[in-house]
């Protein structure tokens, strides 16, 4: 017999947003969200921090990008992307902006791309 799983994960919202990637992951067959869900699991000091200037030199024009984690501002961004991630700095907010991009929570991500088609993770 396999031993109870215990949710580690006090924050209310957090438990809930790895519940619904974790079940678009199974419904969609969409490995992208149960990667990000799995990542999310794990300890708030592992997240992924990225800055837009390794979007800049990573992602092309248009495309849509997933960072479980927190997306800074250090460096410029030229292209427009759509960014999905669990939090943003409010100068990345703003640069991504300013480049014609859109920055949304994962769970806006998640509604607007279930199947994770063309969605990439960066992290």
């Amino acid at each position: 017999m396999a031993p109870k799983r215990i949710d580690r994960k006090s924050n209310a919202q957090l438990q809930s947003l790895v519940g619904s990637l974790k079940q678009a992951a199974h419904e969609n067959e969409a490995p992208v969200w149960k990667a990000v869900a799995g990542r999310l699991e794990g300890p708030a000091r592992t997240w992924p921090s990225i800055n837009i200037s390794r979007l800049e030199r990573h992602a092309k024009s248009k495309s849509i990008v997933v960072v479980p984690g927190k997306l800074l501002g250090a460096g410029a961004i030229s292209k427009p992307l759509t960014i999905g991630a669990f939090s943003f700095s409010a100068t990345a907010r703003e640069k991504v902006e300013a480049a014609g991009g859109n920055c949304l929570s994962l769970l806006e991500m998640l509604k607007k791309h279930p199947k994770g088609a063309g969605v990439r993770l960066m992290g």
